[in-house]
C-alpha cells in the first residue's frame, strides 16, 4: 500500500511539474527561439542588398559611364538578372550539404562567397566582373537563406514559426531599404562596400545564439548534442519538458526508421531522390512547389524588385522617381513588421489568397491609367492613382505571395528528406526567377509594352489566389508530422479526408 502510494504521489508530482513547465513556457517568450532565429535571419540583409543592387547599379551605370564604360542593354540584363543564375547552383549544394554536414555549418559556409562577390563588385573595372561578383553573392544568398529556413521551420514551436521565419522578410526589406538610400546619393562602388560590411552580421550573431539543429542531430544519432541543444532551445530550467520533446522525436525517428530502405539511402543522391518521390507525402508537396514558384514568379513582385526605377518611370510619369523608389522601399519595410504578426496569428492560405487578390485588382487599375495616359490624358490624379496602386500591388504582395511560399517548403516536406528536397525546388524556384527577370524586356515587346506586362502580372496575380485555394493546405500552428500526415490522404485542400487542418479565419 505504502508503495502505491508513493507512486501515485510520484505521478501527481510529476503532472504538476508538467503543468508548471506549460505554464512558464506559455508566459514566458522564448528568447533563444528568438535570437537564434534572428541571427541566422541576419543573412536577409545581404540578400536584399542583392535584390535591390541592380535597380540601383544599372541607372549609375547609363548616366556615369567613364567607370565601366557605356552598358548594352544586354550587360544590362545580365547584371540584373545574374544572381538567379547562381542562386540554383547554391540550392543544388545545400541539398548534399545540408544532411550531411549539418544547418548550421551549411549556413556559415555560404558567407565566404558573399564577401569575395561584394568585394569584387566594389573593385571592379568591366562588366563582366560585376557579374563574376553577382554570381557569388546569388550562390551564397540561396544557400544562406534555404539553409536558415531549415533550420528555423525544425526549432521553433508550431505557434512561433511562422513569425519567426518570416524575421528574415524584415531583414531582406531592411536591406533594400538600405540599398535604395545608399544608392540614390551614392556611388555603387561605397553602396557595394557597405554590403561587404553587412555580411559581417550573421558572422558575428551566429557565433553565440545557434546551436545546431536538435531535429538533425537525432536523425544523425548524436543524443547528448541533441538533448543539450534542446535544453537551450527550451530556455528552461525543467528537464521534464526536454525530456518529453526528446522523447517524442526519437519516436519519430525511430517509426520511420522502419520505413526506410537502408540500401537506397546508401546511393548517390539522385538515386535517393527517385525513391523518395514516390512517396506521396513528398511528391504532393514537390509539385505544389513548382507550380506555386512558377506563378509568385509570373506575379512580377521580384521583376520589380530587379527594375524599380525603370519601371516606375514608365508607370509614374511625372513624379521624382528618387523618392518615389524610397517611397517603395519604406513601405516594403513596414510592412514586413506587418507581415511577422499576421504570420503568428492567420493562416498562410488567407494570407496568400487576399495578397493575389489585391495585387491583381491593384495592377488592372494601374494599367487602366497607364492607358489613359496613352490616349492623351496627363492629368496628375491619373498618374497618383496609378503610384498608389503600384504601392498597393507591392504591399500586398509582401505580406502573401512574396514571403509565404519561401516557408512553405521548409513546413510541407518530411524531416528525412528536407535536407535532399529544398535544395532542388529552390534550385527550381531561382531558374524561373532568372527567366522571368532576364527575359523581362522581351517580355514587355511580345505582350506590347508596359500595358501588356501590368495586365499579364494581373491575371497571374488572380491565378495564383485561386491556386492556393485550391491546393496549398494550411500549416499554420501544426506540428510538422501533421502536415506530413495530410499529404498521405489528402491532394486538393477543398476535399481534404482529414480534419488535420485546422481552418484559420481572419
Amino acid at each position: 500500500m505504502e508503495e502505491e502510494s508513493m507512486k501515485l504521489n510520484e505521478k501527481k508530482i510529476h503532472v504538476l511539474e508538467t503543468e508548471e513547465v506549460q505554464n512558464e513556457n506559455k508566459k514566458t517568450f522564448n528568447w533563444a527561439e528568438f535570437l537564434a532565429c534572428v541571427s541566422v535571419s541576419t543573412t536577409n540583409l545581404h540578400t536584399g542588398f542583392a535584390l535591390g543592387f541592380s535597380a540601383i547599379l544599372i541607372p549609375q551605370l547609363e548616366i556615369n559611364t567613364d567607370d565601366i564604360g557605356k552598358l548594352s542593354k544586354s550587360q544590362c540584363s545580365w547584371i540584373a538578372s545574374s544572381i538567379s543564375i547562381a542562386a540554383p547552383f547554391g540550392c543544388l549544394f545545400i541539398a548534399l550539404a545540408l544532411d550531411r554536414f549539418g544547418r548550421i555549418f551549411t549556413f556559415k559556409f555560404s558567407l565566404w562567397p558573399c564577401f569575395i562577390g561584394w568585394m569584387l563588385i566594389a573593385l571592379a573595372f568591366d562588366p563582366s566582373i560585376i557579374i563574376i561578383g553577382r554570381l557569388l553573392t546569388g550562390f551564397a544568398m540561396s544557400t544562406g537563406t534555404n539553409s536558415a529556413n531549415v533550420y528555423m521551420a525544425e526549432i521553433c514551436s508550431p505557434k512561433l514559426r511562422g513569425s519567426m521565419m518570416s524575421i528574415g522578410s524584415v531583414m531582406l526589406s531592411f536591406g533594400i531599404l538600405l540599398t535604395y538610400c545608399t544608392g540614390l546619393y551614392l556611388h555603387w562602388r561605397t553602396v557595394a562596400w557597405i554590403a561587404f560590411v553587412g555580411a559581417f552580421f550573421p558572422v558575428l550573431m551566429t557565433s553565440f545564439w545557434t546551436p545546431e539543429s536538435p531535429v538533425w542531430l537525432i536523425y544523425k544519432g548524436q543524443d547528448v548534442k541533441a538533448l543539450k541543444s534542446l535544453k537551450y532551445f527550451k530556455n528552461s530550467k525543467y528537464s521534464v519538458g526536454v525530456q518529453e520533446s526528446f522523447n517524442e522525436l526519437k519516436t519519430i525517428k525511430e517509426k520511420k526508421d522502419l520505413l526506410i530502405n537502408k540500401d537506397i539511402e546508401n546511393c548517390n543522391i539522385f538515386r535517393r531522390i527517385s525513391w523518395h518521390l514516390f512517396k506521396p507525402t513528398v511528391f504532393k508537396p514537390a509539385l505544389f512547389m513548382i507550380f506555386l514558384f512558377v506563378l509568385q514568379q509570373f506575379t512580377g513582385i521580384y521583376t520589380f524588385q530587379f527594375h524599380a526605377v525603370k519601371m516606375l518611370q514608365e508607370v509614374a510619369q511625372g513624379i521624382d522617381i528618387k523618392y518615389a523608389t524610397l517611397l517603395f522601399g519604406l513601405f516594403r519595410f513596414l510592412l514586413s513588421f506587418v507581415a511577422t504578426g499576421v504570420l503568428h496569428n492567420y493562416g498562410r492560405r488567407p494570407l496568400c489568397m487576399i495578397s493575389g487578390i489585391i495585387m491583381g485588382i491593384s495592377l488592372f487599375i494601374s494599367g487602366l491609367c497607364f492607358y489613359s495616359r496613352t490616349k492623351g490624358d496627363e492629368s496628375i490624379i491619373i498618374t497618383w492613382v496609378s503610384l498608389l496602386c503600384m504601392l498597393l500591388y507591392i504591399s500586398a504582395g509582401s505580406v502573401g505571395i512574396m514571403l509565404i511560399p519561401w516557408i512553405l517548403p521548409s513546413e510541407m516536406f518530411p524531416t528525412e528528406v528536407k535536407g535532399l528536397l529544398v535544395g532542388p525546388i529552390m534550385a527550381w524556384c531561382n531558374a524561373v526567377m532568372f527567366v522571368a527577370v532576364h527575359f523581362y524586356e522581351d517580355l514587355k515587346g511580345i505582350l506590347g509594352g508596359m500595358l501588356g506586362i501590368l495586365w499579364f502580372y494581373s491575371f497571374i496575380s488572380i491565378l495564383t489566389a485561386f491556386f492556393v485555394w485550391l491546393f496549398i493546405p494550411e500549416t499554420h500552428k501544426m506540428k510538422l508530422s501533421e502536415i506530413e500526415d495530410y499529404f498521405k490522404d489528402n491532394t486538393i485542400y477543398l476535399l481534404k479526408k482529414k480534419k488535420t487542418v485546422k481552418d484559420q479565419q481572419l
